[in-house]
Formats: C-alpha cells, structure tokens, sequence
C-alpha cells in the first residue's frame, strides 16, 4: 500500500466514521423541522446582519473585544496526523509510509486551519466592516494574525501536556495578538506571515526527524475521534455528566492536607470533605467559567439587562451550588464514611453562604459600578 493511499483511505475512514455519529442524532424531525429550516434561514439572516449591524454589536466596545471573540473561536481544533495505536507494532518501522503519512496530515491540518479563519472573518465581516469601517488593507493582515494565532496555539497543544500550562500561555498569546489591532498593517502582516512560516518548517522538520510526539499524536487523534461524541454526550440533557480529573495528584488540598475549619464538630467535619471535594475536582473551574461569563455580561449589556442578569445569577449561583451539594453528600464516598444526617441542612446553608457571598456581592458591586459610570456617561 502507498503512502497516499494509506492516507486517503485513513481520511476517509474518520469522514465516515463522523457522519455515522452525526446521523445517529440527525432522525428525520430533526432534519426537517430544525436542519432545513436553519440552512433556508442562514443567508437571510446574514443579510439582516449586514443591514442591520447595530442591532448586533455595540459601536462603544473596542475593536479588541472583538478580536479577541474571533481568537477564541479560533482555539479549537488539532494537528492531525491520522495514526492509530496499532501503528506502535507495523507502521512506525517504516518510515516510507509513516513520514508521509504524518506530513499529509499536517498539511490538511494547516491548510485547513486557513479556511477556517476565513470561514470566521466572513461571519464577523458585517461588524468589522459595518461597525469599525475596515476595509482590505487593514483585514488581511488581522486574518493572518489570527491564523498565525492558531497554528501557534495547535502547536502549544501538541507540545504541552498540563492544562495549566496551556491555559497560561493561551491567555498571554491571546493578549499578545490583540495588540496587532492597534500596530500598523503591514507590520502585522509581515510578522504573521513570519510566525506562520517558522510554525510550518518547525513541523515540517519534526516529522522527518523525531517520534518523539507519537504518543501523543496518537492520543490526540483519539480525542478528535470522538469529538462529536462528546459534544453530543454533553449536550444530552439524560446523560450525567459527571467532571474528570486526569491529574495524579489535585492542585490544591493534596495528600496530607490540614483540615480548613479548625474548630472540631460534626458540621465542620463534614464541610471540610465536602470543600476539597468542590476545589479539587472540576467543579471549582465551572464555578469561576459562571461568574466570568456573567461579569462580562455585566460590563457589556446596558444598564437595565445588567441587573436581569445580576439577579438571575444571585438565584442561578445559589441554585447550582445545592445541587452540587446533593451530588457530593449523596455521593459513594459518604456510603463508606458516615456522618451525622442532621447537619446536612446547616452544613448546606454555610455551603451556599460561604461559596456564593463573595461573587454575588462582586457582580452586584460591579453592577452598580458600571451602571453609574453609564449615567455618568450620558447625563453628566
């Protein structure tokens, strides 16, 4: 077999594989009433869009917010390079297919993540163009920002294993390139143009020369696998989704960890389990992504949907918090540990005050802020 066939048939394959998964949730009442009504309603919807801009995006906000709503779009994806496990045992003795393999890949990959720049500039045109009056000259080399931002991205991923790490680092490169919008044009095409050659020669290079990411090409090649499957799992409203942990050991309150409340009692007792359960597992990243979300709705949205949302997440944050609180009291850890049932109702109360106090009161500060600076603004 040829390196190129091995490659088209292995591409193939994952398309097959894909729309498989997809057809299993796109039944027939889906297609018609949802699929088909939305494919009719795009392109009327886009004109709207260009006719009616304003409607959509604020004049006041800086051309940087929505730069940065475009990187962020731009964050996903992977190098692929279509390797399978069992290419530890055949494929990777044979160089003539493995090399090729790999570098067909890549450049799918590459040219790929071009055209999917392209695809967002072209849904974002009506307020780049409409709102902040850009034209070609100054588009181009913000596109090839944004494309040298993600194959940099792409790379950091494959290099990288902690999460950690790659979030620092992402949000650095995302404020790094939002300072392209305010450098001269050709400036920021020239460098682009720079970044995005060094990205492809780096790989280009690794592939002939080291294995040394096999691994984990390998294990990203299972991820982008069952991409579908997890977005529709996630979405799946009967399908408990329970946070996973990969670290070996938690970020914080590891091994031999003192207890948080010093004082010794049943209550204390079971909120001290009950708090390093919420911080070491995800369940503390989720609660920073709401309150996030919500402060930038806050800054966004004027005044009056300000305290919509403010209230609605006062009742929201406190409402999620008992569920979790069920989740882990009820959890099989509490079947092996016992614990006085009584206190489960005070130990829920100091739950609740304890974790929604601090970012109620933040958001309602920061409300109340935003909402004088906004008088400020038109009556003063």
């Amino acid at each position: 077999m040829s390196a190129r066939r091995l490659f088209f048939g292995r591409a193939a394959g994952e398309l097959r594989y894909q729309w498989g998964v997809l057809r299993s949730v796109l039944d027939w009442t889906i297609v018609v009433y949802l699929v088909i009504p939305a494919v009719i309603a795009a392109p009327f919807l886009y004109e709207d869009f260009w006719q009616n801009h304003h409607l959509y995006w604020s004049e006041r906000l800086p051309l940087e917010l929505l730069f940065i709503i475009v990187l962020l779009l731009s964050a996903t994806g992977n190098f692929r390079t279509y390797l399978m496990e069992a290419d530890l045992l055949h494929l990777i003795q044979k160089k003539a297919l493995l090399n090729p393999l790999k570098r067909n890949g890549f450049f799918l990959s590459f040219f790929g993540a071009f055209f999917r720049e392209f695809v967002i500039f072209i849904v974002f045109l009506p307020l780049f163009s409409g709102v902040y009056g850009l034209g070609v000259q100054q588009l181009i080399p913000l596109y090839l920002a944004a494309c040298s931002f993600r194959l940099i991205f792409l790379t950091i991923k494959k290099v990288l294993a902690r999460t950690s790490s790659i979030s620092i680092l992402f949000i650095l490169l995302v404020l790094l390139v939002t300072l392209s919008v305010n450098v001269k044009p050709l400036i920021t095409g020239v460098v682009s143009l720079f970044v995005i050659g060094v990205v492809f020669i780096h790989h280009l290079s690794q592939i002939t020369n080291t294995n040394r990411w096999f691994l984990k090409e390998i294990e990203i090649e299972g991820r982008e696998r069952v991409r579908f499957i997890k977005l529709i799992m996630n979405f799946s409203m009967e399908v408990e989704k329970e946070p996973v942990n990969q670290r070996n050991q938690p970020l914080i309150f590891g091994r031999g960890s003192r207890r948080i409340f010093k004082k010794r009692s049943k209550e204390n007792g079971v909120l001290d389990l009950l708090f390093k359960g919420f911080l070491r597992r995800n369940h503390l990243m989720t609660y920073f992504q709401i309150t996030g979300i919500t402060v930038s709705a806050i800054i966004v949205l004027p005044v009056w949907v300000k305290w919509v949302v403010f209230l609605g997440f006062a009742f929201f944050i406190r409402f999620w918090l008992k569920n979790i609180f069920s989740k882990m009291i009820e959890s099989s850890f509490f079947e092996i540990v016992p614990y006085d049932k009584k206190v489960s109702e005070s130990a829920l109360l100091r739950f609740k005050k304890i974790l929604s106090y601090p970012v109620i009161g933040l958001t309602g500060v920061l409300s109340a802020l935003f909402t004088l600076v906004e008088l400020w603004s038109r009556f003063g």
